[in-house]
């Protein structure tokens, strides 16, 4: 029979004493650092929107057709996701810099990787925003350029460039936030080899009877009275 000695009550104080000289001052110095990171974040991100807003950020993006057909449904602003994700930016930091201290290192090596990753998911909404702005700017374009022109189509043809130039910027912006677009950069490839080819077809298809017409009428002006 074996006997199990506890362990004296000296021992046992000597040893809470210890632990907890050793994790209430790395407690308290994560405490202190996530208070700080809230306030950080909290003003880092309203600086970022107060910027935005002064910008006109919002007022651009609700310019365009694909901005304003967002909002509406969301009913969040882009100058308002900016401040989200600055916030989360300087949140994520003050909790990275928390678990080191108290040495979750599997905590802080997933933190790691999610701050590495925000730059890139503001840097791609940058492009997106950016790219939707010029799109529909220069649609809008074309399209009194071409009213002005008497040309027809011409709202067709805005649309159908602001619809291209959304969808590349979007494709950029999505690899820009290291998201996987192969599958649809391989359907736009095939849509325009598609598009390409029956234009050309069509094309081909409309000069070769137009061609016919116009070698029928030569002959039968220049060729066939020398006939006759």
């Amino acid at each position: 029979m074996v006997i199990v000695m506890q362990p004296p009550i000296q021992q046992i104080i000597e040893r809470l004493t210890e632990f907890i000289s050793v994790w209430i001052p790395k407690l308290a110095s994560a405490i202190v650092i996530l208070l700080i990171g809230w306030a950080a974040g909290r003003a880092f991100g309203k600086a970022v929107s107060y910027i935005l807003d002064k910008i006109g950020v919002d007022d651009a993006i609700r310019g365009t057709t694909v901005g304003k057909a967002i909002e509406e449904k969301t009913k969040v602003s882009m100058v308002r996701i900016f401040d989200i994700i600055a916030r989360w930016f300087v949140y994520l930091l003050a909790i990275m810099a928390a678990s080191d201290i108290l040495g979750i290192q599997v905590l802080s090596s997933f933190l790691q990787r999610v701050v590495a990753y925000l730059p890139n998911l503001a840097a791609g909404m940058i492009i997106i925003i950016g790219g939707f702005i010029a799109g529909d700017f220069l649609g809008d374009l074309i399209i009194k350029i071409s009213e002005e022109k008497k040309l027809e189509w011409a709202s067709m043809f805005g649309n159908l460039f602001k619809i291209m130039v959304y969808f590349i910027v979007f494709l950029i912006g999505l690899r820009q936030m290291m998201i996987n677009v192969t599958l649809l950069e391989d359907i736009v490839r095939y849509t325009v080899i598609g598009v390409a080819v029956g234009s050309a077809i069509g094309i081909g298809a409309a000069l070769g009877l137009g061609l016919k017409d116009v070698v029928r009428e030569y002959a039968e002006k220049k060729i066939m009275p020398k006939i006759k």
